[in-house]
């Protein structure tokens, strides 16, 4: 998501089942079956809706067959799923201890949907592969299903695939009716391949190695968060690093390649086991504790808050917030209040009104209002109805992340779901250009840089005072905000900001690299000049080292002068 800015998800998020990438599916509907009655060993149910299974008193077994002829030859059988329509049951079925319905794996094919009786009947597996249990509360009326993938891959070769259902356990009589090919049709899902299976393990890194394992990445349109092991079909995907850095590059080992290793979105062609890594800055980070998907929406009367808890891992200023709304309408009015809260959920700055002209997500600016978050200290971000249920706020499908609050207008309440509320965090000036201000001492060159938006009419450094002073001429915004690039050479710190010879700034933030000093300060927007205070001036000792050079100099001559 760039943009200067990507999703993070720093609470790993699940997605709802563990797909195989790039894998073919097919649901096979039975091609025969039927029950089989002890009490009527010698009747065929061949052509009936309805078939039993059932216990103790009576015994009834069901046969159903499918052919696999059509999912092609020499394919991987990822999965098989066996789906029987449970229609109702009967006589005593029990939660507790669990009655269960065992699946079994039947090798014998030759029998035939009018011909099978309790007499003829093939004989089965002793163990059933799967078994669907009863609870104290059941639903039928739906699909029950059983996972039977090792029966699939043995009967792969022959073509057809065999499954009685029967009861694992059973206390008491009673029955469970299932519906037929006659009825509602008994299925077999099948997941499968005709390349290999590979491992890709799915990673991030801050190009620094400062931190990692942030953000998402999402192939063929599936969400993972960092890190990941998935298992991919051998092929070609897009791919797309949505993560918490800002995305640089990709990089690959094994058999994984990208057609574009400098786009955040490109082709991924996965041909073995291999290391997918996207590597980015932290320039500007999105904290985001939802997955990306959409699933449903809040609505609340006026004056309530939902909110989300953002815990910052690297320092910085907020620049945005990005809501997911929902159900926008061009005749309802669609305003509501943005709240910035400290971690006791008190307000950082007045809140104010905001109002989304369409659905998606919404952004709302942050930058001009200087609020500094830092590590180790939460914050919070919300939305508040100004009227009642409208607009919606959207959330998302996937394992609640534990952040995520409601104000009833009374108290607050922790919600399970994952309110789509993100946190764009990082360096304010990363939108504005990088001014070289060149300063000369001694006939040696110095660069000062600085990115801001504010505009610096001149840029001095005052030896004696030890200080290097910028005038600002023009400021757009709230407050300004200045990354300054400071030779250790020539002003060495430990620094002071000091806005307008005023209160000197406490909340800066630097970067020291052994040779430049990057530092981070925002101030008012009627601020002029901006000195810099350092503890030491090294083109003085500069200056001095010329002339002892220069006393050096003197004296060699003066000697040699004196020896003639």
């Amino acid at each position: 998501m760039l943009i200067l800015w990507a999703p993070l998800c720093f609470s790993p998020f699940t997605v709802d089942a563990n797909p195989i990438i790039g894998s073919s599916s097919a649901t096979l509907e039975a091609i025969a079956d039927a029950y089989v009655n002890a009490s009527s060993p010698a009747t065929n149910y061949g052509d009936v809706s309805s078939m039993y299974v059932s216990a103790n008193a009576e015994l009834d077994y069901i046969y159903v067959m499918f052919d696999l002829s059509s999912i092609p030859p020499g394919a991987h059988i990822i999965s098989a799923t066996l789906r029987m329509y449970l229609s109702s049951t009967g006589g005593d079925i029990y939660g507790l201890p669990a009655d269960r319905i065992g699946a079994y794996y039947c090798s014998d094919n030759s029998w035939t949907e009018l011909g099978i009786t309790w007499n003829n009947k093939p004989t089965f597996s002793s163990g059933p592969t799967a078994t669907w249990s009863f609870s104290l509360i059941y639903t039928y009326k739906v699909y029950k299903s059983w996972d039977v993938t090792a029966d699939a891959k043995t009967a792969f070769s022959s073509g057809k695939l065999t499954e009685v259902l029967k009861f694992s356990a059973k206390t008491s009589n009673g029955y469970a009716i299932f519906g037929s090919r006659e009825g509602v049709m008994p299925q077999l899902e099948v997941e499968y391949s005709t390349e290999p299976v590979c491992m890709v393990h799915l990673e991030s890194n801050q190009d620094t190695a400062a931190t990692n394992s942030l953000g998402i990445t999402t192939i063929a349109d599936y969400p993972f968060s960092l890190p990941s092991d998935v298992e991919v079909i051998a092929g070609d995907y897009q791919v797309m690093y949505s993560g918490g850095y800002t995305f640089m590059r990709w990089e690959t080992s094994g058999g994984v390649s990208v057609s574009d290793a400098y786009s955040s979105a490109t082709t991924v062609t996965v041909s073995d086991n291999g290391t997918l890594r996207a590597v980015g800055n932290v320039n500007q980070l999105e904290y985001s504790y939802d997955c990306g998907d959409y699933a449903s929406y809040d609505s609340c009367d006026a004056g309530c808050i939902d909110a989300v808890r953002f815990s910052p891992l690297v320092s910085g200023q907020l620049l945005m917030a990005r809501l997911y709304m929902e159900n926008v309408y061009s005749f309802y009015s669609n305003n509501f209040y943005v709240h910035v809260m400290d971690e006791n959920r008190d307000d950082i700055i007045a809140p104010f009104e905001q109002t989304p002209t369409s659905e998606g997500w919404f952004n709302v600016d942050l930058s001009s209002y200087g609020i500094n978050v830092n590590v180790g200290t939460d914050f919070y971000i919300g939305m508040e109805w100004i009227n009642d249920d409208t607009p919606d706020l959207g959330h998302d499908n996937a394992e609640t992340s534990g952040r995520n609050w409601n104000w009833n207008g009374t108290m607050w309440d922790e919600i399970d779901d994952n309110f789509m509320i993100r946190a764009v965090v990082g360096t304010a000036t990363a939108d504005y250009a990088t001014v070289d201000h060149t300063i000369n001492v001694d006939g040696a060159d110095f660069h000062v840089t600085t990115k801001s938006n504010s505009e610096f009419s001149d840029c001095q450094l005052i030896i004696e005072y030890r200080k290097l002073v910028l005038t600002v001429a023009e400021t757009s915004g709230i407050y300004g905000f200045c990354d300054v690039t400071i030779p250790n050479q020539m002003l060495g710190g430990p620094y002071d900001v000091i806005p307008d010879e005023s209160l000197v700034i406490d909340d800066f933030s630097f970067d020291d690299n052994g040779t430049h000093t990057v530092l981070h300060f925002i101030y008012p927007q009627s601020t002029s000049s901006i000195e810099i205070t350092g503890y030491s001036v090294v083109p003085e000792s500069l200056s001095a080292i010329v002339m002892l050079i220069f006393m050096f100099l003197v004296f060699i001559v003066f000697a040699l002068t004196k020896k003639k």
